[in-house]
């Protein structure tokens, strides 16, 4: 485990702050996660004493050094076979990148006044009981940046497991046991999909094929006859079984002649079926098959910074990423300027470690950090102060108090 540095030991500094880490393009993705919006919703993490295991995988570990940070190459992040977790790799010095103004101050994204117009008219226009008067001759008072970050964690695992199926057996070779030992499921090597894909994969296991009797029909070839339990007759519904209908007086049912029983239609009187499992031949072909299920597992921590707008409205909209890690096990945050960040990160990190590594195989994992802008907006309007929130690269909306609202008439 190599040696762990603090994300920036000095912010004061204005020599350390200009460090930095790599920026990256903002993330379009469907945000499907498990998300933790606020600090209150952590997980307290602790490791347990003396855990071994998948957990010294992240003993001790702490925010990427400068030397760790950048974008690993995919020839470095090799994937592991036989469902062992790897450790990451140290990356070159060379690749430190400077520690940009738009990363110590979060305020330096805002939006401008025009922007803020053109997004509430734009939002009001959407809305089939909104006037857009207001949203028109407001007057802006004052624009706040309430910008905030969001962390992002994903885990591609791999999964497998191993279930009897069944064919038609029509007689030939059978791949069985005696030709040669079946591998292990985590022995049968396959090409995976693209990384951070969802995908699942069905493969009979070579040398585990065998002939064996049908269940369904214990090797008969034939089931008892639902309809007649087995019988071959069924009550008469004409007379309901007497034998006899009314009709100007007690006459014999013409339907049964009197025996209150008629033939069972579905299997034609003779009590039984053809199996059509094993198509009437009493035997089937068995083999176990593998399932691969490759899942691409997110979570997400944004800080909620109390503000009156509600931090869940986040998951609709993107930021700009300002930290990429991706690597076969990442590292949590420490010493982020924000501190519910690198708490965030440990506790999706743990979280996932404790969910994926003991029934999955962890292949890669990628973080990221984003700046989320959101602002508030304070305008007047016939003598009133109100406010609406500007949010997101998308520049979406939230005006819950917006004065040009009326009920429709019915």
């Amino acid at each position: 485990m190599p040696i762990m540095k603090n994300w920036d030991s000095d912010l004061g500094s204005e020599g350390e702050r200009k460090k930095t880490l790599k920026a990256a393009k903002p993330d379009t993705r469907d945000r499907k996660s498990c998300a933790s919006y606020g600090s209150d919703c952590l997980v307290s993490v602790r490791t347990p004493e003396g855990a071994s295991g998948p957990c010294s995988a992240y003993e001790g570990a702490s925010a990427p050094p400068f030397e760790l940070l950048g974008n690993s190459s995919r020839e470095e992040n090799k994937i592991m076979n036989g469902g062992k977790s790897g450790h990451a790799e140290q990356l070159p010095q060379e690749e430190n990148e400077e520690f940009g103004p738009h990363q110590r101050d979060l305020n330096t994204l805002y939006v401008s006044e025009q922007d803020v117009k053109e997004a509430l008219l734009q939002h009001v226009s959407s809305k089939h009981f909104y006037r857009s008067s207001p949203a028109k001759h407001m007057k802006v008072q004052n624009i706040i940046p309430l910008n905030t970050y969001r962390y992002h964690l994903e885990t591609f695992t791999e999964h497998r497991q191993t279930h009897q199926a069944s064919e038609l057996y029509d007689g030939g070779f059978i791949d069985s046991y005696d030709v040669a030992p079946p591998p292990a499921p985590w022995d049968i090597v396959v090409d995976p999909p693209p990384l951070f894909t969802d995908c699942e994969m069905h493969i009979p296991i070579p040398h585990t094929y065998s002939v064996e009797n049908c269940p369904d029909c214990k090797g008969r070839g034939s089931i008892i006859c639902p309809s007649c339990r087995g019988a071959g007759k069924k009550t008469c519904s004409s007379c309901n079984g007497s034998g006899t209908t009314w009709e100007d007086g007690f006459q014999i049912c013409t339907f049964c002649g009197g025996s209150g029983k008629v033939s069972c239609f579905k299997c034609r009187s003779s009590g039984k079926l053809k199996c059509h499992r094993c198509n009437g031949s009493g035997v089937l072909l068995f083999h176990t098959e593998l399932t691969i299920i490759w899942k691409n597992n997110i979570s997400e921590h944004v800080v909620d910074k109390n503000s009156g707008f509600p931090i869940y409205r986040l998951q609709e909209v993107t930021g700009k990423e300002i930290f990429s890690d991706e690597n076969s096990l990442v590292y949590p945050i420490i010493n982020f300027p924000e501190p519910s960040i690198s708490e965030g990160s440990r506790a999706c990190i743990e979280q996932h470690r404790i969910q994926f590594a003991s029934e999955s195989c962890i292949l890669i994992q990628k973080q990221a950090i984003e700046v989320v802008p959101v602002s508030k907006v304070e305008y007047e309007w016939k003598g009133k102060l109100h406010s609406f929130y500007v949010y997101g690269n998308e520049k979406k909306v939230y005006a819950e108090d917006y004065p040009g609202k009326f009920c429709s008439v019915m």
